[in-house]
């Protein structure tokens, strides 16, 4: 499942958008049940274990989108050893900086 997560936001990436969780469930069918919170913040760590501390978070893509759970994205960030700013207005920067960077690396790929 976490594999073809992560293959649905690299290609959100290359298409230079976002993602929510309704998207990559039409994307992925059943491939993807619907998930509770817990169990996307399971996947998500696993979606970015190949992803290098130096590297933007593929679940940026996710994380700006959907500010609601805004807790869940912060868990993360800390289990993947980020640091995301406390205030929530600069936390959404952060992501949004995340989405940036992985929209600039994967523009032509």
């Amino acid at each position: 499942m976490a594999l073809a997560v992560r293959g649905a936001l690299k290609r959100a990436a290359r298409e230079q958008s976002t993602a929510s969780w309704s998207l990559l469930r039409q994307r992925l069918g059943s491939a993807l049940p619907t998930l509770r919170q817990s169990d996307r913040l399971e996947v998500l760590v696993r979606v970015e274990e190949r992803t290098l501390p130096e590297e933007p978070l593929f679940s940026s893509l996710l994380a700006v989108s959907d500010m609601g759970s805004a807790r869940m994205y912060r868990e993360l960030a800390s289990q993947l050893g980020r640091v995301v700013p406390p205030n929530s207005v600069k936390a959404m920067v952060w992501w949004r900086e995340q989405a940036d960077q992985l929209h600039r690396t994967w523009r032509d790929r």
